[in-house]
């Protein structure tokens, strides 16, 4: 296979040189670095070893032709270079040198996505099928050092270093490139391929988030790409803490957006962080149009009974008492465990009767204060002050007088 691979390269070199005028130097600097390297590259078949010596020589080389630019006139440039970069992250995978396995590993993918893009442009001179047997070659060969990108990645987006999550946002935009763009990767179907991209794009994101001097803009695209996929309340979430202390408009508009669009289970938490949001900043109408559709959709949610509390208090605030206390009552049926909901009722009919010179509002005050009594028997706080402040305004003071200590008045 190996003869077949060689004979097909040098079928490219040299009717690549044939359609270009780069000087023969380079044409002869990409030859001696591939020279060097079919001399110094190990074959475990025969118990030989690569020799590294010699392939730092050839590396040097290539990367001359490399970095002076004709790199892009000559795909064989690319070939010789990822076919040393695939020597020096062997030498390195799997050890305790994972770091330089990756930088090595970066610049095979690299240069075997310059050859395969380089390659595909020029089937003139190449026939299809060996166009196509090279590209499966350099596919397998970048496919591993993809993967411990990716690895790496993973931890660098945890990192607090800067610098790593500069590394970390490097590899991982190589990786989305390399399997959701390149052509070296078209054809390969695996079945984790998707998933993959995906952890690549969550990695991308957590470095942008954090590193100094990212826009904005593209962290919130960068998360935006996880809408819809299982990292959606990751992004949510992330983007709710990086827009909160910079920007207050956008924090509303993607809290708006996750508390309509969230699914599974933080879809309720969502929902509900909306609710507190409008009703903090005083958008009321808004608010009370979430919490019915909060209640309408999550009405069994452990959250519900703060969202009905939520809308009675905005009743309760616009002095709306009746319309408060019968949500109350919703709540306190609804939740009869729950002292708030038990207790805001009989508040209700207290404010009312405060401004009103109605008896029957002061005895339907009074009636509420008294069940909370046999309830609390224990929490005057509840009941206590209030009963002898109704009793008293009703002239009754042989009933108001059994209250009167609770009255923080009286001397």
């Amino acid at each position: 296979m190996k003869t077949r691979i060689t004979s097909m390269l040098a079928a490219l070199c040299a009717g690549l040189f044939m359609l270009n005028s780069t000087p023969v130097s380079v044409e002869a600097k990409i030859e001696k670095a591939n020279q060097i390297y079919e001399y110094s590259v190990g074959n475990p078949a025969k118990n030989k070893k690569t020799d590294f010596v010699k392939m730092d020589e050839a590396k040097a080389i290539i990367e001359q032709v490399i970095n002076s630019g004709y790199g892009n006139d000559y795909p064989l440039a690319w070939i010789v270079a990822a076919d040393i970069m695939e020597e020096y992250y062997k030498k390195y995978a799997g050890n305790q040198s994972m770091n330089t396995a990756c930088e090595y590993g970066y610049k095979l993918v690299t240069y075997a996505i310059k050859a395969d893009s380089s390659i595909t442009s020029i089937s003139s001179v190449v026939s299809d099928e060996d166009i196509q047997s090279i590209k499966a070659r350099y596919c397998n060969r970048a496919l591993s050092p993809l993967l411990s990108c990716l690895q790496k990645a993973q931890e660098l987006s945890n990192s607090s270093s800067q610098a790593d999550l500069a590394l970390g946002k490097k590899y991982s935009e190589l990786i989305i490139y390399a399997l959701e763009k390149s052509s070296l990767f078209s054809a390969f179907t695996d079945e984790s391929k998707p998933k993959w991209i995906l952890y690549a794009k969550a990695f991308r994101a957590q470095c942008l988030a954090q590193l100094d001097g990212s826009k904005a803009e593209d962290v919130e695209a960068a998360y935006r790409a996880l809408y819809g996929t299982q990292y959606e309340s990751v992004a949510y979430s992330a983007l709710l803490n990086y827009f909160r202390d910079r920007n207050e408009q956008k924090y509303e508009e993607i809290l708006a957006y996750a508390a309509e669009h969230a699914t599974g289970e933080a879809a309720s938490q969502f929902a509900f962080m909306n609710i507190q949001n409008l009703y903090i900043n005083g958008r009321k109408e808004e608010c009370i149009r979430q919490i019915d559709r909060f209640l309408a959709k999550f009405g069994d949610n452990d959250q519900a009974v703060s969202v009905y509390l939520m809308k009675g208090q905005i009743y309760f605030d616009d002095k709306k008492y009746d319309m408060a206390e019968n949500l109350f009552n919703i709540a306190a049926r609804k939740y009869p465990n729950d002292e708030r909901a038990i207790t805001m009722p009989a508040k209700c009919a207290w404010m009312k009767a405060q401004s009103s010179d109605l008896k029957s509002d002061r005895e339907h005050a009074i009636s509420l204060f008294k069940e909370l009594e046999t309830k609390f028997p224990n929490n005057p706080d509840y009941w206590g002050e209030a009963l002898y402040i109704l009793y008293d305004n009703n002239h009754q003071p042989q009933l108001r007088d059994k209250y009167k200590k609770y009255y923080y008045g009286a001397e």
